[in-house]
């Protein structure tokens, strides 16, 4: 290699932000409200759904709680997909509710939270659902909606990817630190 340059990133010039992980317990029948009010507090937002009918459905139901939101899934023709990320991108949009093929293209350095509608399937999944957020030195939050039943599998996911195991926060969409995820920290 001829004339080979060293490029030195210090930590104030740090790409990488800090994610924080937040494992919810919620009721399947308060699920939609607790994204809504997470949704108000935290800025744009990703929310991953497993399949088109779900993403579907509760981009819907977010529409009538008032959020500003649009679905982007494999069955939406390409115009509609890339109107919808466009108006996120340019913060016209504030909800993107997604399925996880169709996230593959989605590159924006300013989302704050990424929902994980349900627990994902495996850590790779996870990951790369996850990490839409806390990016270009920008803090942002992973959070976790676990039913009842899904207690095991997110223990088993937490384990396989060597995070500390949490228990899932008990919450109802009237929980107040839900407008502001920082609030669970304490």
């Amino acid at each position: 290699m001829k004339n080979p340059v060293e490029v030195a990133i210090d930590a104030a010039t740090d790409t990488v932000g800090t994610m924080h992980h937040l494992w919810l317990a919620v009721h399947h029948m308060d699920k939609d409200k607790v994204v809504a009010a997470i949704t108000r507090g935290a800025g744009k937002t990703v929310v991953f759904c497993q399949t088109k009918r779900v993403c579907d459905r509760v981009t819907d139901n977010l529409i009538a709680l008032g959020i500003n939101a649009s679905a982007i899934h494999g069955d939406l023709p390409q115009p509609s997909r890339e109107k919808a990320l466009r108006r996120f991108a340019e913060g016209s949009l504030s909800v993107l509710v997604a399925t996880d093929v169709a996230a593959r293209g989605i590159d924006i350095d300013d989302i704050a939270a990424v929902i994980h509608y349900e627990p994902a399937k495996d850590n790779k999944d996870y990951l790369h659902r996850s990490g839409r957020t806390a990016r270009a030195g920008r803090d942002g939050w992973a959070v976790t909606l676990v039913e009842y039943n899904q207690h095991t599998q997110v223990t088993i996911l937490q384990r396989t990817m060597r995070m500390p195991i949490t228990k899932a926060i008990e919450v109802f969409s009237n929980n107040p630190k839900l407008a502001n995820l920082a609030d669970f920290l304490d």
